[in-house]
């Protein structure tokens, strides 16, 4: 998952971006009216005055489609990071299911392991990621016991994949809230709370797991 950060757009930084973008627009239009300007006159104080208004209304029109394209970005980010955590959850049920397969097949005379192996599978049948954690946690306890276990290469993998599964979600859940911090905040500041409802700008929901 290689998502570019998003960075957080507070009035401050706004703010700044507005007055910068002001004085480059305003020496910008300037130069078009010096250019137009006969000789070595200097440029009228009614062309000065119009390129601050220009300016002014250009830098309006800019941070308006500047917050929507921004609001955007937050909208498709989310719902990325959202599908990279369901395609991570799904992949770490299925090495689980194999880490467990394997360690059944391999030792399939303890009774510890069976054991494990039914308590993981025992309960919903849905999706659970801090129920398959702690299954995660029995097998691995399990697995110090024994050696020939612990160094066989696909169980060694399995677990390794299910650990970086693992670290994925957390860091995907912890960004998409923020994101959602980040587009909450956004709609009901200016400019967007002005177009909130023409850009179909709803308040998004925190992620949080079905048992917490």
């Amino acid at each position: 998952m290689n998502l570019k950060r998003i960075k957080e757009r507070t009035y401050a930084r706004k703010l700044l971006s507005f007055i910068v973008g002001l004085i480059i627009g305003w020496v910008f239009y300037l130069f078009i009216f010096a250019v137009f300007t006969e000789g070595d006159q200097e440029i009228p104080d009614k062309f000065v005055y119009l390129s601050m208004i220009l300016s002014f209304f250009t830098m309006v029109i800019y941070s308006i489609f500047s917050d929507f394209n921004y609001l955007k970005r937050l909208q498709l980010t989310t719902s990325a990071l959202y599908n990279n955590m369901s395609f991570y959850k799904k992949r770490e049920k299925e090495l689980l299911t194999k880490s467990e397969g394997i360690i059944s097949k391999f030792l399939n005379h303890e009774s510890d392991i069976q054991k494990t192996v039914a308590m993981s599978r025992a309960g919903n049948p849905e999706f659970n990621y801090n129920t398959e954690l702690g299954s995660l946690s029995d097998l691995k306890v399990t697995i110090e016991k024994y050696p020939d276990l612990k160094a066989d290469k696909h169980i060694t993998n399995a677990l390794a994949q299910i650990e970086e599964s693992q670290n994925i979600i957390l860091n995907s859940k912890l960004m998409y809230n923020d994101y959602v911090t980040y587009y909450n905040s956004a709609i009901i500041s200016f400019p967007a709370v002005l177009f909130s409802g023409f850009w179909d700008l709803t308040p998004m929901e925190f992620y949080a797991d079905l048992d917490d």
